[in-house]
């Protein structure tokens, strides 16, 4: 059975896995590595509900379109397995990472705007300190 949800954490390792896809993408594809590789159990219709991963999953499919469907790494043939393992995992650590920081600029752009609109409206500041404080008293 599929997960309901996928947390920000899931979402993000999800849409690493893609950016590193190499080889022949489709739903079922994804759904099984994302099981493998993540140990995230869920569905292309769940899937399909995240628009940050629907997109990630078009954008790939157009840049892998027209290249050989071949899921051979000839780059990495000459290393043990174990390098294989890692050299994936790194592949996979940064395409997180990516992710990760273009989530943290929408959202630095997302609060800067709240404070740029909060200077010249009290109560929206109002509101947004409550919510910091709030934040801060949770840690």
């Amino acid at each position: 059975m599929a997960i309901k949800s996928l947390d920000i954490d899931q979402q993000i390792s999800i849409q690493a896995l893609i950016r590193s896809w190499k080889g022949k993408l489709t739903w079922e594809l994804l759904v099984t590595k994302i099981e493998s590789s993540l140990a995230i159990t869920t569905s292309r219709q769940t899937l399909d509900k995240y628009i940050n991963i629907k997109n990630e999953y078009k954008e790939k499919k157009f840049l892998l379109k027209g290249q050989p469907v071949s899921s051979d790494k000839t780059e990495l043939l000459f290393y043990l397995q174990k390098d294989i393992d890692l050299a994936e995992k790194v592949i996979q650590l940064e395409a997180e990472l990516k992710v990760a920081k273009d989530e943290i600029g929408y959202l630095q752009t997302f609060i800067q705007k709240i404070v740029s609109i909060g200077q010249s409206n009290p109560s929206v500041m109002s509101i947004f300190s409550k919510v910091m404080q709030n934040i801060e008293s949770e840690k």
